[in-house]
Parts: C-alpha cells; structure tokens; sequence
C-alpha cells in the first residue's frame, strides 16, 4: 500500500513540474488552441488526482497509526520472566524513526543529549553535526541556492533551491524540523498560496517545502522559506524526520 502511494504522488509530482515548466515557456505548437485545452484538462487532472491522494494519504495513516497502536499494546505487556520485549521495525515508514533513533543516541554518547541544543551558530553545528557518524541533518547554503542532505560527514543529496529574496530573507541558523504537513496553505504579507506541498517547518513560518508556482531555481525567490522543485521536495519530505537538524548559512 505504501509504495503504490508512493508512485502515484511520483506521477502526480513529475505531471505537477512538467506542467509548471510547459506554462513558463510554452512551445509554439502547444500554443494552439487545441493544445491550449488540452493542456487545461491536464491541469484539471492534476488538481484532481492531488487532492485524491491527500485524502487517501490521511486515511493510510490513520490505519497506520492504529497498527502501530496495537503493537505497541503488545510490546508493553509484562513477560512471565520480567524481561524487555524487543521487535524490529522493518515497515519502510517507520525505519526511518528506527535510524533517527540510533542517530540520536549517537549524539547522545558524544554529550549532546538533543538535537535542539545544538549551537546556533551554523559554523559551530556544521563541525559538531560532521562528527556524528550516519546523523541525518540538512544544509541550506543561501549564497549557493543548494540544499544538501547529509548523514555524518557524507552528503546524500544536492539540489538548487530558491530561498527569501532581500527584503524577505532566509536566516542563518541551527533548528530543528518541528512539523512535517504533505500540503498546507501558506499566508502573509503579500501572499496566500493554497496546496504547497511536502512542507517542513523549522523556525514558525520558515520551511522547506515544494513550489509549483515558479520554476527559478537557483534564484532567490521566496518570502523566506526554501523552495524546491515539488517532486525533489518529496524525496526531502520522506528523507528527513521531526527533529532532524537544519544549518542555514551564508
């Protein structure tokens, strides 16, 4: 069931940026007005197909939440012999709740006991976060428009973003991911941005999160929050956990 959702969010994702990408520099042929109704339905089956999998999304999980309820009940029933029940987590969901465990009991043994008393100072957290073998965290460098996942001192992934333009700047910093949302409405001075989605926030309204709005990456863009391309953001989104660690930097 998880990896059928997960193909049709790719599919909905890969329509979603080809379709961003066809209304910003459109083909002479698809000027037509033959295409240009076409490519409306396209649009239409888009939105549609969205809005489908957010709510299939949100039941999957609420059964998924009531699995791990009853293994959990059974997990915490005493043994005969008052011994420690152990289980492996081997559903790709919640493996990465397995690793982010191992990773903060790493951080824990070299004197960090979590991940939100990491220095401020993105220098700092950068060299200590370096340290800790197979840690996942995330670095937003703002000069280069990049955003790199890491585990340890390993990069993972690289990507173009676009992050707060001068007067709405991205600010540097340590922080940690406070909510994951699959889609959410954005609002503020200025703008009011329905559906944006695999949305990650770390400081109140700052995120990183996918923009099907423009197609500039590379370009500072935002009102402060980090954009990506909607289906690079999803791999991100299933990458990165609450409490994984965010370095923004100049």
């Amino acid at each position: 069931m998880t990896g059928l959702l997960a193909k049709l969010d790719d599919t909905r994702d890969r329509v979603v940026d080809r379709t961003r990408e066809l209304k910003q520099a459109p083909p002479r042929w698809l000027r037509r007005p033959k295409f240009l109704i076409a490519g409306a339905l396209v649009a239409f089956a888009a939105s549609w197909a969205g809005a489908q999998s957010s709510a299939a999304h949100y039941y999957f999980d609420q059964w998924e939440r009531s699995q791990l309820d009853k293994t959990l009940a059974v997990l915490n029933q005493p043994t005969p012999d008052r011994q420690p029940r152990w289980a492996a987590i081997i559903d790709q969901r919640w493996s990465f709740l397995e690793r982010s465990t191992r990773g903060m009991a790493q951080a824990a043994s070299t004197g960090i006991v979590k991940f939100d008393q990491l220095p401020f100072s993105p220098r700092e957290s950068m060299a200590l976060l370096k340290r800790l073998d197979n840690v996942r965290w995330l670095q937003v460098d703002i000069g280069n428009q990049r955003l790199t996942a890491w585990e340890g001192n390993r990069p993972v992934r690289t990507d173009a973003v676009s992050t707060g333009k001068a007067r709405t700047p991205t600010l540097p910093g340590t922080w940690t991911i406070n909510t994951k949302l699959r889609s959410t409405r954005m609002r503020g001075p200025g703008y009011d941005v329905p559906n944006v989605p695999y949305t990650m926030y770390y400081d109140g309204g700052y995120g990183i999160h996918g923009a099907y709005w423009h197609n500039n990456f590379g370009t500072p863009m935002s009102h402060g929050c980090t954009n990506l391309p909607v289906s690079t953001s999803r791999w991100y989104f299933n990458w990165a956990e609450v409490g994984t660690p965010v370095v923004a930097h100049r």
